[in-house]
């Protein structure tokens, strides 16, 4: 059983929304013991099962706010109240589902890289692409994080 899962989530069509995606790429390369890594276009209610099986969760996305290429990594908990189905949900609203569902609450984190282009197109802009780097060795760095307090 994987201790955690990392969710990297986005359109690989639309510029800089396809970051996660390379990240996840790159946490593969690394074959990391414990993790389990889902690549997704959006988060849907269908991977609560996998959150309520791990101890913590890594949430990765491109950010449409702030200045591009700024990464930023925020803790994320369940969000309180009714849970509305949608083909799309936050991370907080996932974490909700999977302590609804199956009683579990691992620990969350997002992390993000902020893009500067979300037009249809494959690569990544400069300012996003010399960030992964970064990006991968703070999620690196969580997982361990996640290891040693799980």
């Amino acid at each position: 059983m994987s201790r955690v899962l990392v969710i990297a989530y986005g359109n690989p069509l639309r510029s800089d929304d396809g970051l996660a995606l390379r990240a996840a790429d790159e946490l593969e390369r690394a074959s990391l013991p414990d993790v389990e890594i889902v690549s997704a276009h959006q988060l849907t209610p269908e991977l609560a099962e996998q959150l309520s099986r791990v101890e913590g969760v890594l949430f990765v996305d491109a950010a449409q706010d702030g200045g591009p290429g700024t990464l930023c990594c925020e803790p994320v908990t369940p969000e309180p109240g009714v849970i509305r189905f949608s083909h799309q949900l936050t991370p907080p609203q996932l974490l909700s589902l999977a302590e609804t569902l199956y009683g579990a609450r691992p620990k969350g984190f997002c992390v993000s890289v902020t893009g500067k282009s979300f037009e249809h197109g494959e690569g990544l802009t400069p300012e996003v692409e010399t960030r992964i780097p970064e990006l991968v060795a703070k999620l690196t760095a969580l997982i361990q994080e996640i290891r040693q307090t799980g």
